[in-house]
C-alpha cells in the first residue's frame, strides 16, 4: 500500500545564539492510509516538533526545515519555503489537521466553542452560513457532546470535554490525516481511556490516519499499529506495536519499556533499566550513535559512526550497529517474587 504521508530525511533546526538546536535530525517515515503510527520518546526528543513540522506550522523565520514531506505528490517543505506559502499550503490545510496537547491553551477563551468549531468551516468555505449551526451541532454530537453546549465558553468545560471540542474542530474540515500531539497527557487517567476510545471509533467511522505522539507507551500500544521510538531527534526503532512492546531490540527502547508501570507488581516480568547520565543537548549532540554515552553495550563504532535505520527483519527497523549485525541484547528479567 502506498503511503499517505512520506517523510524523508526531515531536519528541523532552530537558530539560537551560539549555534543551532537540532530538534529533529534526519527522520524518515511512511504512514499508510488508515494507519496509526505512535511516536514515543523522552521529553525533548523531537516528537512534537516532528508533528508540527509535518503540518508546516513553523515559518522559515522560526526554524530551518530541510528534507521532504510528501503528500499527494506534493513536497510540503518546498511549498512552505516558497513565495506565497500561506496560499500554496491552504489546499492541504483541510486534509492535514492537529489535536493539541493542552485543550485549554488551544482554545480562544473569548469565543464560544460553537464559533471556534465553525471557524475552519468558514475559512475553507465548506458550509453555507444558513447551515453552519446544524453542522456545528452535528460535530458536537459526533464527539459525544450536547449541541446545546455550542453557546458555552472554554472555561465552562472540563478537561476531557475541552479535548472533545478540539477533536470536533479538527474533524470539521473532514481531514484525512491528523497529528495527535499528546492529546491525552493533560487529562485524568479515567478520561484518557474515554478519549482514546473515541479516537479509535472516529478513525473507523471517517477512515482517518493518525500520527499519535505520546510518552505513555501503554497508551500508544493500545491505539497504534506501528510504533516509532525517537531519541535526541532521530528514530532509533520502528516496528509493529506488539513487537516493540514485547521484544524491544534497541537498548533505549528496552529502557523505555521497562519503565512502563505494571498495576500488579507480581505480574512484572522485566527489571527496571535505569539509564545513567544526562540526556545530551540537541545543541551539541554526541558523534556517532547519539545514545552511546548512556548505553551499556556501546562499541567503538558506536562512538564514531552514526548507525543508519536498518531493516533487521521484515517491517522492523533499528538504528544500532550491534543489532544490525544480528546481536540481540537480553531483556532483563525481574527477580522472582518472594511473596
Amino acid at each position: 500500500m502506498s503511503a499517505l504521508v512520506s517523510i524523508r530525511d526531515l531536519r528541523v533546526h532552530f537558530p539560537v545564539k551560539g549555534g543551532r538546536v537540532r530538534a529533529v535530525d534526519g527522520v524518515s517515515l511512511d504512514i499508510a492510509p488508515g494507519e496509526t503510527v505512535g511516536l514515543v520518546g523522552e521529553s525533548g526528543c523531537g516528537k512534537s516538533t516532528t508533528g508540527r513540522a509535518l503540518l508546516q506550522l513553523y515559518t522559515p523565520k522560526i526554524a530551518e526545515i530541510t528534507g521532504e514531506i510528501r503528500y499527494q505528490g506534493n513536497d510540503l517543505v518546498a511549498l512552505g519555503k516558497a513565495r506565497g506559502a500561506t496560499v500554496k499550503l491552504r489546499p492541504f490545510r483541510k486534509d492535514l489537521q492537529i489535536i493539541f496537547q493542552d485543550p485549554y491553551a488551544s482554545l480562544d477563551p473569548r469565543m464560544t466553542i460553537g464559533a471556534q468549531i465553525a471557524e475552519p468551516l468558514r475559512y475553507h468555505a465548506l458550509v453555507p452560513k444558513k447551515d453552519m449551526a446544524a453542522k456545528v451541532a452535528e460535530l458536537l454530537e459526533t464527539v459525544g457532546l450536547s449541541p446545546a453546549m455550542a453557546a458555552r465558553y472554554p472555561h465552562e468545560f472540563s478537561g476531557g470535554q475541552r479535548q472533545r471540542v478540539g477533536i470536533a474542530r479538527a474533524l470539521a474540515v473532514s481531514p484525512r490525516f491528523i497529528v495527535c500531539d499528546e492529546p491525552i497527557s493533560a487529562l485524568d487517567v479515567s478520561i484518557q481511556a474515554q478519549v482514546m476510545n473515541l479516537m479509535v471509533e472516529l478513525q473507523d467511522k471517517f477512515h482517518l490516519t493518525y500520527l499519535f505522539i505520546a510518552h505513555d507507551l501503554a497508551a500508544v500500544k493500545h491505539i497504534s499499529d506501528r510504533i516509532a521510538v525517537m531519541y535526541l531527534g532521530q528514530i532509533v526503532e520502528l516496528a509493529a506495536a506488539d513487537a516493540v512492546y514485547d521484544t524491544p531490540l534497541h537498548p533505549y527502547t528496552q529502557a523505555l519499556i521497562s519503565a512502563v508501570p505494571i498495576p500488579d507488581p507480581s505480574q512484572r516480568t522485566r527489571s527496571r533499566i535505569r539509564l545513567e547520565g544526562e540526556i545530551p543537548s540537541p545543541l551539541n549532540p554526541p558523534s556517532g550513535c547519539r545514545f552511546h554515552p548512556r548505553c551499556t553495550y556501546a562499541e567503538t563504532a558506536c562512538k564514531t559512526t552514526e548507525p543508519p535505520l536498518t531493516e533487521v527483519s521484515p517491517g522492523r527497523f533499528v538504528a544500532c550497529h550491534p543489532v544490525a549485525r544480528g546481536v540481540r541484547f537480553p531483556i532483563r528479567e525481574a527477580p522472582a517474587s518472594t511473596a
